[in-house]
């Protein structure tokens, strides 16, 4: 017995003590009970921690739903994140403030504006003095001596400044160059923000037009399944043939294709807007307004509206300041044709008591250097900025002529959309619903045919996007005038 026991503690590396039978007898028990209490023990499980993307992305993996697990509520979440943000919506004054903010172009523009300064600071710069120092007369294959005398070796150091920027208003011809430069910058500057200004309207009032045509073809694609319906009923009850099923069928098909229309036309307005306004982020926008007129603005004549124009455009104020520029640079020019003039003055050390056996001496000295413009007197410099003049004047009266046809065109086609929507009656629009919707009730009950229930609609249609573009052009006409004239003259 003792044996086994030997064996059994000594394979188990047990190492008590084997004299006692009551010891050996108490090591089994206990081992028995340590691997019970070990059993039922509450472990302290941890597990590997998830990295770091993982658990910003959603829930620890213990709160996912199994994988063939599918919901409403899952689908809902697992939307990507761009078709969940909410669409930014501007009126009008929001629409402008926001292109003229964040607009590039017009940021781009903004910095000529900054490089006309600095070519300005660069015309007033008065030139850097020109210091030359040098030591001379040295001895190269022998010492020089009071016996062997040479040199004396000297030390030369000489300041120069030019004077000719002074002496002759090149620098003040400069500065009124660069002057201007930064008057016509900024005038052309204020030009491309008056195109980017009637830009953003003009695809304002798109957006405003397309919203409505589209609400337009949803309401007939609605008028015409409700028809569809009434027919439907009539063919069950034996009232027409199935061919007016047929026949409402090819109708709403020719709907879905005109709601198809309308939507990718307003998707392309909501680009152009989207673009002027600078928007490059992924977000839906929206526009808030409306194409009703509380008043209607009178038209002006096209000679008030020049008189405006040749006082507010921007960019004939541009073209002006660049004639004024192009004298300014005549004179630059003609002045820059006179001599350079450098006035000197200098200090000389002559090391003479090795060489000679004298005293070192000490000297000064003065001089002048100039320019003598015998065969380059910026002849070409000249008659380049006599051309640019020229070709400036010619410029201006190019613009002049454009802007009076433009004038003209943009005065008549609002005096045009005035007329039209004076001329419109305002209850032709109710007038066609109301025939739409009686012979709609009347063929319900028997008394008309699908033939002139379609014409009805039909005509609402017509008569409707016809409410909508007089609308339309209206706005654009007048923004369009304003826009010309360079000026708020109509509101």
């Amino acid at each position: 017995m003792k044996k086994i026991k030997k064996e059994w503690l000594k394979h188990h590396d047990c190492h008590f003590h084997l004299a006692s039978p009551f010891i050996n007898i108490s090591c089994r028990w206990s081992l028995c009970i340590l691997l019970l209490l070990n059993g039922c023990s509450i472990q302290d499980y941890k597990p590997t921690p998830l990295p770091l993307y993982m658990n910003e992305s959603g829930p620890p993996i213990a709160d996912a739903p199994p994988p063939n697990a599918f919901s409403a509520e899952t689908s809902a979440t697992s939307v990507p994140s761009e078709t969940l943000v909410e669409p930014k919506e501007f009126t009008l004054n929001q629409a402008v403030q926001t292109a003229l903010k964040s607009d590039p172009r017009i940021k781009a523009a903004l910095e000529n504006i900054s490089q006309a300064e600095a070519d300005l600071i660069t015309a007033g710069l008065i030139p850097n003095p020109q210091i030359n120092t040098d030591i001379q007369l040295m001895p190269l294959n022998r010492s020089f001596t009071a016996n062997r005398q040479g040199g004396p070796p000297q030390f030369d150091f000489n300041v120069a400044m030019p004077i000719d920027w002074f002496l002759f208003g090149k620098r003040a011809a400069a500065i009124t160059s660069g002057q201007y430069g930064v008057e016509a910058t900024a005038a052309d500057f204020a030009n491309t923000v008056r195109l980017r200004i009637a830009a953003t309207i003009a695809a304002f009032y798109d957006v405003l037009e397309m919203q409505a045509m589209l609400e337009l073809a949803y309401e007939n694609q609605r008028n015409l399944i409700k028809m569809e319906q009434i027919i439907l009923k009539r063919v069950a009850l034996g009232g027409v043939g199935t061919i007016e099923a047929d026949r409402i069928k090819l109708s709403i098909f020719s709907s879905h294709r005109e709601v198809h229309a309308r939507e990718l036309d307003l998707a392309a307005a909501l680009n152009q807007l989207r673009t002027l306004l600078g928007i490059k982020d992924n977000i839906p926008i929206k526009v808030k307004g409306t194409l009703e007129i509380n008043t209607l603005a009178k038209p002006i004549d096209a000679e008030t509206a020049f008189r405006f124009a040749e006082e507010n455009r921007p960019d004939l104020s541009a073209l002006r300041r660049q004639l004024d520029k192009a004298d300014s640079d005549i004179k630059l020019e003609e002045r820059r044709a006179y001599p350079q003039v450098i006035p000197g003055i200098g200090y000389t050390r002559q090391f003479q008591q090795q060489a000679i056996g004298f005293p070192d001496a000490n000297s000064w000295m003065a001089g002048i250097n100039l320019t003598v413009p015998i065969f380059d007197r910026n002849q070409g410099n000249i008659a380049k900025a006599k051309s640019i003049k020229t070709q400036t004047q010619y410029n201006l009266q190019a613009q002049l002529v454009d802007l009076r046809a433009e004038i003209d065109q943009t005065a008549k086609t609002f005096a045009s959309s005035y007329q039209f929507l004076t001329n419109d009656d305002p209850g032709q629009l109710e007038a066609a619903r109301n025939v739409r919707d009686k012979i709609t009730q009347a063929y319900e009950l028997g008394g008309k045919t699908l033939i002139e229930v379609l014409d009805a609609q039909r005509a609402y249609l017509e008569t409707y996007r016809v409410h909508i573009n007089g609308r339309s052009s209206y706005w654009h006409a007048l923004n369009q005038l304003n826009a010309v004239i360079g000026k708020e003259v109509l509101r």
